[in-house]
């Protein structure tokens, strides 16, 4: 009779410690667990859309394209770090019920990337459409430039040279231009003497200077700040655009440069 009492008191001792067991750390841990799944699972949710937009920017500035406004790289780079920092982490679920419900009492309240999503959605497109403005004015041809010219009002006449009557020899030599074109504007009301338009020159409105790369319009343009203010050498307004040099007429007045030029800038850029 003994040992059938010590029998029982020996399974009663052990359910009790399995009981106690399930109760007091089985289920809880359990619960805990199931808490911790249950608030961090929109969390990863809206990591998974946030990440999308990240991975799409990360590559776009991978591919080391060049944009025309470099502003726009930096902004998108600035607004990836800033979406980067302000992503929640989703940590591990560690192995203490104690460490994890302090992980779910810490977890924000709100997450919303919306903010995040709209600038970096934004700063992407501007990236990206300043890499294409960028390609419509790298080493375009001559009849791309005129195109855009002609759809200028003011620009009355056009003209690309040949290797027969280009006025300074540099057209298709090494360092030179690829093409470019000369253009009368009607704003300009001095009488040029000429017997057309490149004879006339960049006086009676402008030139488009094309090369192969930004460095060599560059050097170009470097080259023509040394005549500015420079009186009757004076060569007139100059600014690279892509692998464009514009020019505008000395005739002009600096505002009438600034709009001519402007004007010029949209056109050759235009998506």
């Amino acid at each position: 009779m003994k040992k059938r009492i010590t029998i029982f008191s020996m399974i009663v001792v052990f359910v009790g410690i399995g009981l106690g067991y399930y109760f007091g750390i089985a289920k809880p841990h359990q619960e805990a667990v199931d808490n911790f799944n249950s608030a961090y699972k929109p969390i990863k949710e809206k990591n998974k859309s946030l990440d999308k937009i990240i991975q799409d920017a990360e590559k776009s500035l991978k591919t080391n394209e060049l944009p025309l406004d470099n502003s726009t790289k930096a902004n998108l780079d600035n607004v990836l770090k800033q979406s980067q920092n302000d992503m929640v982490i989703v940590p591990k679920i560690p192995t203490k019920t104690s460490d994890i419900n302090k992980l779910i009492k810490d977890l924000p309240k709100t997450v919303d990337y919306s903010d995040n999503q709209k600038s970096l959605k934004l700063a992407l497109s501007n990236f990206k459409e300043s890499i294409n403005k960028n390609k419509l004015v790298t080493n375009p041809s001559s009849d791309f430039v005129i195109k855009k010219l002609k759809s200028i009002p003011t620009i009355t006449g056009v003209e690309a040279v040949t290797e027969s009557n280009d006025p300074n020899g540099s057209l298709n030599k090494p360092g030179g231009y690829t093409s470019a074109i000369y253009f009368t504007d009607s704003e300009v009301q001095d009488q040029i003497d000429g017997s057309d338009i490149i004879a006339k020159g960049t006086d009676a409105g402008g030139q488009i200077e094309v090369y192969k790369s930004p460095e060599e319009a560059q050097k170009r343009n470097t080259y023509l700040s040394a005549f500015d203010g420079a009186g009757l050498f004076n060569s007139g307004s100059h600014e690279v655009c892509g692998t464009c040099v514009i020019r505008t007429s000395s005739k002009l007045t600096a505002t009438q440069q600034k709009e001519l030029t402007k004007k010029i800038v949209d056109s050759l850029t235009q998506l």
